[in-house]
């Protein structure tokens, strides 16, 4: 069964069944306080010193995973970790926790369509012809982005059923050359000053 398949089928039963809709709602409502609850009081750079890798994973993971709520921390991690890891890992490590965090603006717009087209008609109906017209490429661009603007388009992506597997793809090119970035100037820039 594909993923698409998949979140198919569960919005179908998220649909016919009232009480999957409103605990799915308090289960994302519930993991976004969470997420910012450890992203401003668990998270700092010296997390990176005490779990390495995993650290820099988790810590991208969760400030990507709240929605519209931005939660500190990933860039500074990403910076401030070039300066002892090693530069290309660590922009894998940080791209791949980013875009399996990203996965809950997706799933949350997958869940929430009709909320999305009502509430927000005319930013998500922008946004909708953004994604119809560019497509990936959309995606792409909104992932070199802050996190907030890249909600945006997750949510409408995930409303209307855009396919999971290319929007990875492009979020994870577009996560790569952020924090590429990012990484650079921590490896080259921080760890100059901070060594020499």
């Amino acid at each position: 069964m594909s993923a698409e398949t998949l979140i198919v089928r569960c919005t179908e039963v998220y649909q016919s069944k009232r009480w999957v809709r409103i605990a799915l709602v308090l289960l994302i409502v519930l993991f976004s306080a969470l997420s910012v609850w450890f992203g401003y009081t668990q998270l700092h750079e010296e997390s990176t010193k005490d779990y390495g890798y995993a650290g820099v994973f988790f810590i991208n993971l969760i400030t990507c995973a709240t929605i519209l709520v931005p939660v500190p921390g990933g860039g500074i991690v990403n910076i401030t970790s070039a300066t002892w890891m090693n530069p290309y890992f660590l922009t894998l490590v940080a791209s791949v926790g980013a875009t399996i965090g990203e996965l809950t603006a997706y799933f949350a717009g997958s869940l929430g369509h009709t909320f999305l087209a009502s509430r927000h008609s005319r930013r998500y109906k922008q946004t909708e012809r953004l994604m119809n017209r560019f497509g990936a490429f959309a995606i792409f661009l909104f992932a070199l982005m802050p996190q907030l603007l890249y909600d945006l388009i997750g949510l409408v992506a995930g409303s209307i059923r855009y396919p999971l597997w290319k929007l990875v793809i492009a979020t994870f090119l577009g996560r790569v050359l952020r924090h590429a970035v990012q990484v650079i100037f921590g490896y080259e820039v921080l760890r100059g000053i901070l060594f020499s």
